[in-house]
């Protein structure tokens, strides 16, 4: 028996229960679909910067994100080091978290169960429904069952079925990164600061990207590594070996593993990241994109939880109010927020990403940090996220 809703979400990681979460607010009838039985692991750096704090604690989880790592600042190793404290700044906290992403999109998406979501697990979306006019009208389920809606939030990741079905292009397709992680335990006390190390070469060419170690408490860390796509030598540089050397070079009283041992372990886990808006306009008849399915990572730093936090808050609200007033076959009300909030944000970091993968830029940028007396101010660039709500 096909079922229909308000709003149908395909995606149930922290982008899809931001919108889910959100849109339930005003008494919507919403469904979650995920492939996933949660909890489930999800590859990525785990860090969440005070704004993607703000966001939680907007959905009513500030308690509850106590009970994770706290942190209080970066640490830039450039390769200098640079300690910088998150910035004061009114109404935000001064201070983020590290948390494991099967603890983190659980909570999000139980809070949104809680709210009134209807969430279905192990419920696999194969694409959308669309009508005889062109209009997205639901979700095809992997077993063949339709899910009716007169919204449709797609917030089911990079490789996102729905987008792919509709055979969507923007002229920001081209901007992603390559990223690898491993979670492990060393021998050091738990830091209250992530680190991030941005001298990063491969054959002696400077990477536009950069490691980091975030702090997971009792005595865990996530090492990593990114480096983005326009490095035109980016297709031949081994991801796992790189990551190898980066952990070997960290300080060797950690006692870290070997890479071959954490690949045995099968704590290795690489991803891609599209960033920039690789779906736009972000919306078509129907449909509207959030998260990775929007393309919604920072093109200057791949910081990805608080956009798509953010995405899914204004997607949520924002297909709402179109249904309200005026209906699915025009959702411009969520472009114009997400141009207005990040508009001029991700034009510069597009930018950034292209002159980045220059390496003679990229090696210049890093001595320039290095060696200026500014480079606490300018270290902070990357990693500076808009002030403005996504509200």
């Amino acid at each position: 028996m096909t079922q229909r809703y308000d709003v149908a979400i395909a995606g149930g990681g922290p982008a899809g229960a931001a919108a889910a979460w959100q849109a339930v607010q005003t008494g919507a009838r919403v469904v979650v679909l995920d492939k996933a039985d949660f909890p489930r692991d999800k590859p990525c750096g785990d860090g969440l910067t005070p704004r993607a704090v703000s966001l939680v604690q907007k959905m009513g989880l500030a308690d509850e994100i106590t009970k994770f790592h706290r942190v209080d600042g970066v640490t830039i190793f450039s390769p200098s080091q640079w300690e910088l404290s998150f910035p004061r700044r009114p109404g935000m906290p001064n201070h983020g978290y590290c948390i494991a992403r099967r603890d983190l999109d659980t909570l999000l998406l139980e809070h949104a169960r809680s709210a009134g979501a209807e969430v279905r697990q192990s419920a696999e979306v194969a694409g959308p429904v669309v009508d005889e006019d062109g209009r997205v009208a639901g979700l095809t389920l992997k077993s063949g069952e339709r899910v009716l809606a007169d919204a449709v939030i797609a917030a089911d990741g990079a490789y996102s079925p729905v987008k792919r079905a509709l055979k969507l292009t923007s002229r920001y397709n081209g901007y992603s990164a390559i990223a690898i992680r491993a979670e492990m335990q060393a021998n050091r006390p738990d830091s209250d600061s992530l680190a991030i190390h941005l001298k990063l070469a491969f054959q002696k060419d400077q990477l536009p990207g950069y490691g980091w170690v975030f702090p997971m408490g009792g005595g865990r860390i996530n090492v990593g590594l990114g480096y983005v796509n326009t490095y035109k030598r980016w297709q031949q540089i081994n991801a796992t070996q790189l990551l190898g050397e980066f952990v070997a070079s960290l300080p060797p009283e950690w006692e870290l593993p070997a890479i071959n041992e954490l690949h045995k372990a099968k704590a290795v886990q690489g991803w891609r990241l599209p960033m920039g808006f690789t779906a736009w306009p972000p919306w078509r008849p129907g449909v509207l994109f959030a998260g990775d399915a929007l393309g919604a990572a920072r093109p200057a730093s791949g910081a990805g939880i608080s956009k798509a936090l953010q995405s899914g808050l204004a997607a949520g609200e924002c297909a709402v109010a179109a249904l309200v007033n005026g209906g699915p076959d025009d959702f411009t009300n969520y472009q114009q927020r997400i141009t207005s909030i990040w508009g001029r944000e991700y034009r510069q970091g597009r930018l950034f990403h292209r002159l980045a993968g220059i390496p003679a830029v990229a090696n210049a940028g890093v001595h320039l940090l290095d060696g200026v007396n500014q480079a606490k101010s300018l270290a902070r660039l990357p990693f500076r996220e808009d002030t403005r709500s996504a509200s």
